[in-house]
């Protein structure tokens, strides 16, 4: 089978070469590790320096909005008003799974969930299946909102420019 592999790019036009390529990769993954750089710095102050808490969120939140697709519909629905985000079809998930796809330790990730649910940010059914709540969508998604948006598209624009893609 000849699967492409991530690394490779576009085909070349005809007058650039491999070591051409291979430049405008380099400064696409600096761009790039500056943008995540600069986004953990804003997660640790935002999470008062537990880089955990957010990633742990993070997959709970992801894998709770999973089932809905990302079809117009279903996003508009995520942007729902905090009365409404409660009736949203979430998947539940556990410590188990959170644990599994992050790689982080399952006492870890029950400890960071605790304190997730202390805060409000997470919720626990009645069969112990994990939610997240309105509460964190709010203040997960707007503290980065403009700042990380804005740059997001800069970032994006200028891997563009170096890499010669077309946007």
């Amino acid at each position: 089978m000849n699967t492409p592999q991530p690394h490779e790019s576009a085909p070349l036009a005809d007058h650039e070469t491999g070591v051409e390529a291979r430049r405008r990769q380099r400064i696409a993954a600096l761009l790039l590790s500056r943008y995540n750089l600069r986004h953990m710095v804003r997660l640790y102050a935002a999470f008062e320096g537990d880089l955990l808490l957010p990633i742990v969120l993070g997959e709970v939140g992801l894998y709770n909005v999973g089932g809905l697709g990302l079809d117009d519909q279903s996003l508009a629905a995520i942007h729902c008003s905090d009365d409404d985000f409660g009736k949203l079809p979430l998947r539940p998930c556990n410590a188990f799974s959170i644990s599994s796809s992050t790689g982080i330790p399952r006492e870890t990730v029950r400890r960071k969930v605790s304190h997730l649910i202390q805060l409000g940010w997470i919720a626990r059914d009645m069969k112990g299946g994990l939610t997240i709540t309105a509460k964190a969508a709010n203040l997960c998604l707007e503290p980065f909102g403009q700042d990380n948006l804005a740059d997001f598209l800069s970032t994006a624009d200028r891997v563009r420019l170096a890499t010669g893609a077309q946007g």
